[in-house]
């Protein structure tokens, strides 16, 4: 479960940034998680309550920004969201190159 490292790796920031500015509290983590960064979800918040647990991030909120998979084409430069994982433009037939997607990113803490 490479949720458990993900997790343990968001907090490794968090508290990072919370003793950097003198924060007891933890209350919320924004994280953005592209379609295809390979994240199960419920499993990375399980692991995030379990990691939480007796720290200063205990009970904060974990709010998760879904990234959709945006790609363009190298041939007329049209963009799509792709679905079904389907790189082919469907105007020109033209390789789509992935332009969002992948993201696994702090994207803010709100800390007291």
């Amino acid at each position: 479960m490479h949720e458990m490292a993900i997790a343990e790796g968001i907090l490794k920031i968090a508290f990072k940034y919370a003793e950097e500015n003198h924060a007891a509290k933890i209350s919320k983590i924004t994280l953005k998680i592209g379609d295809m960064s390979g994240v199960e979800v419920e499993a990375l918040k399980m692991s995030f309550e379990v990691l939480t647990k007796d720290t200063i991030a205990e009970g904060a909120e974990l709010v998760i920004n879904n990234i959709p998979v945006i790609a363009q084409c190298n041939k007329c430069g049209k963009e799509f969201q792709i679905k079904n994982y389907n790189f082919f433009c469907p105007e020109c037939d033209g390789i789509l190159i992935l332009k969002s997607g992948r993201e696994l990113q702090v994207e803010s803490l709100d800390m007291d």
